[in-house]
């Protein structure tokens, strides 16, 4: 959706608001573009974090159940 540098951007969220047919007013969606970065650049470094093989016994093991 996005480059690595930018996850997010003005057009990223453009283009998602369009996918999810989600009618949000442009100025809404221009201000949007901080907070979902930041989020994003969290969710990243957790994942980072969480993918270090010291940290692998610390989550059990989740399984879903077949549907």
């Amino acid at each position: 959706m996005a480059n690595n540098e930018q996850p997010v951007t003005k057009e990223s969220i453009d283009r998602l608001c369009a996918l999810a047919d989600l009618p949000l007013p442009a100025n809404r969606r221009d201000t949007l573009v901080a907070p979902l970065a930041g989020l994003m650049a969290a969710a990243n470094e957790l994942n980072r974090r969480m993918a270090e093989g010291s940290r692998r016994g610390v989550l059990p093991i989740t399984r879903f159940p077949e549907r």
